[in-house]
């Protein structure tokens, strides 16, 4: 009987599976490392994408502050103009300048009429003067009395027929003082005071 002897066949057969073996792990660890590392690197890409927005996007929030900052600057300043404004107003209505009340004055006062004094003081005034009669006397009071409060050289008296009656420069004007006689300089024969103040 022949007899064979198989066992070098066997490690032959052994060694090539694991030579197999060992090409298909590296295979595979191969594959696994390059699949890694492709992640890796698709992942650091996203990250440093991801940073440089953040960077640009922390650049704009900066720029937004700061423009955030100026408008509430603005919006303060605009505050306190806005009260500078309300208080120059205030002033402007309450000071007692003599511009306006000259003004005023010699818009109503009639050409046969002559101030001799005027006293003003804070928005009381006193007149004193002389007129060519008594008519003339009482019309520069009557003047004085109905002279609007926003005047013009064209309509400047309040129309006593008027429904609404517009508001008077002057208020409280009174004719305290008429007497017949005298008069200045040979100007005028009536001598009158009139008081009254600003409204």
């Amino acid at each position: 009987m022949v007899r064979i002897n198989l066992l070098p066949i066997r490690g032959i057969l052994r060694k090539r599976e694991i030579k197999q073996f060992i090409i298909a792990a590296s295979f595979a660890f191969g594959l696994v490392a390059l699949i890694m590392g492709g992640t890796w690197a698709f992942y650091d890409y996203k990250l440093s994408d991801l940073q440089a927005k953040k960077r640009i996007h922390n650049h704009k929030l900066r720029k937004l502050k700061a423009k955030n900052k100026e408008i509430t600057n603005l919006k303060n300043r605009i505050k306190r103009l806005k009260k500078q404004v309300i208080t120059i107003k205030k002033l402007t209505k309450t000071r007692d300048t003599p511009a306006p009340f000259m003004a005023a004055l010699a818009t109503a006062i009639p050409n046969e009429v002559w101030i001799h004094g005027l006293n003003k003081r804070g928005r009381k005034f006193r007149i004193t003067g002389t007129g060519a009669d008594n008519i003339v006397v009482v019309n520069f009071a009557e003047r004085l009395q109905t002279l609007k409060k926003k005047y013009t050289p064209q309509d400047p008296y309040i129309d006593p027929t008027a429904k609404k009656k517009e508001r008077t420069f002057f208020r409280g004007v009174k004719l305290l003082h008429i007497m017949r006689g005298g008069g200045r300089r040979g100007l005028g024969s009536t001598k009158f005071t009139i008081t009254g103040r600003l409204r």
